[in-house]
């Protein structure tokens, strides 16, 4: 019997980011079982136009994901490459295409790629990451209704997702619910006192950390105002805000000056390169996300895999992948009740616990399940 074979069309090597990584982390698992899989991304992602970041592509000289077969073939912005592509995916052999959707601007490119590329022996199923985007534009609607009326089934990786596609978008397709896997592509954690090395920190220290792209609706603001409200409780503890900036970094650095916290915090303004993530998840003591809006988080699956405390807001799917006082604290999203929960990890004995207690909590996001799931629809 011939293997299955798959086909997964997403952002991947040598685009950088979250999505990427996953999508070729999600072509390995299917390798180990079996299957003959190959990986279609992008020729052109983001016009630079729109794109808000430094660079849309890992460091030059990252190392190509082990044994995957990846094809840069799509442009998103060129209709001519969708009809083509789609008639390609027709001829592939594909018994299954698993498309991963995360902005409505991919919409036409990958929901046309993926009328002309469906057939009877070729299932297309989504794997969502959002369905409502955090930052609303104008058709966000109309392209996300014309892409998911393409599909045979989906995945969503927040609960809320399910509601959303068929409230929203009135979706009788199968939807099943599966969380984010693991971040496990990044190493194991080391000790702090080497990753403070590497990183140039004082290691005497405790350290926050703040880690992502920033954006409005990760609410570093809100962190860094909590973070003041308590500092000195904490006279030990410092800030790492670690990740590039998609917004105007003046904006957060005004309130660091007003607060005289520049000797509190450490800025690190840049893309974080895969082979330095482990770094900062090994020199914190916990990684506080205080999200405004969320549906899910892939930093928080990067601590699980680093068996990282965590403090999180509670919106969209993060009480739930984070449980309140076992693996770390659930606050409501606003600077007094963050600052509130900020104290309750830096001043209790709580850390060494809740490292106890990811240890079998991140069990509940093994790759094998968004595989299954995948596989049910």
């Amino acid at each position: 019997m011939s293997a299955e074979k798959i086909i997964i069309i997403a952002p991947a090597f040598p685009y950088r980011g979250g999505i990427a990584a996953t999508s070729d982390r999600l072509a390995q698992e299917y390798l180990k079982r079996g299957a003959d899989v190959e990986v279609w991304t992008f020729k052109m992602m983001y016009p630079k136009i729109i794109f808000p970041g430094k660079s849309q592509y890992l460091d030059e000289g990252t190392a190509a994901p082990e044994g995957l077969t990846i094809h840069r073939k799509i442009s998103s912005i060129n209709p001519f490459n969708w009809m083509k592509v789609g008639r390609q995916l027709k001829k592939s052999g594909a018994n299954k295409t698993i498309i991963r959707y995360w902005l409505p601007f991919m919409a036409p490119a990958l929901g046309t790629i993926a009328k002309l590329g469906k057939s009877k022996t070729n299932k297309v199923v989504c794997l969502v990451d959002n369905v409502i985007p955090h930052e609303k534009r104008m058709g966000d609607k109309m392209f996300s209704k014309y892409f998911f009326k393409k599909m045979d089934g989906f995945i969503v990786m927040a609960q809320e997702g399910i509601k959303q596609l068929k409230d929203v978008f009135k979706i009788t397709k199968p939807i099943n619910y599966s969380p984010h896997p693991l971040f496990d592509i990044y190493g194991e954690r080391i000790s702090k006192q080497e990753a403070c090395d590497k990183l140039e920190l004082d290691s005497s220290k405790n350290y926050i950390l703040s880690f992502g792209l920033i954006r409005k609706y990760k609410g570093v603001d809100l962190l860094i105002e909590a973070f003041d409200k308590i500092k000195d409780q904490i006279p030990n503890h410092q800030l790492i805000i670690a990740g590039e900036s998609y917004d105007n970094w003046e904006d957060y650095q005004s309130i660091i000056d007003a607060k005289n916290l520049n000797d509190r915090i450490v800025r690190k303004d840049l893309f974080i390169p895969n082979d330095d993530v482990t770094f900062f998840f090994s020199a914190a003591d916990f990684l506080a996300l205080t999200y405004r809006t969320a549906t899910q988080s892939g930093v928080t699956q990067i601590a699980y895999s680093m068996e990282l405390p965590m403090l999180v807001t509670n919106v969209g799917d993060l009480s739930n992948m984070v449980k309140h006082d076992l693996v770390g604290q659930v606050c409501e999203n606003n600077i007094d009740d963050i600052a509130k929960s900020l104290l309750v990890i830096c001043q209790s004995d709580k850390i060494q616990s809740y490292q106890n207690n990811i240890k079998d909590e991140k069990k509940r996001f093994e790759w094998s399940k968004l595989c299954d799931s995948l596989d049910s629809l």
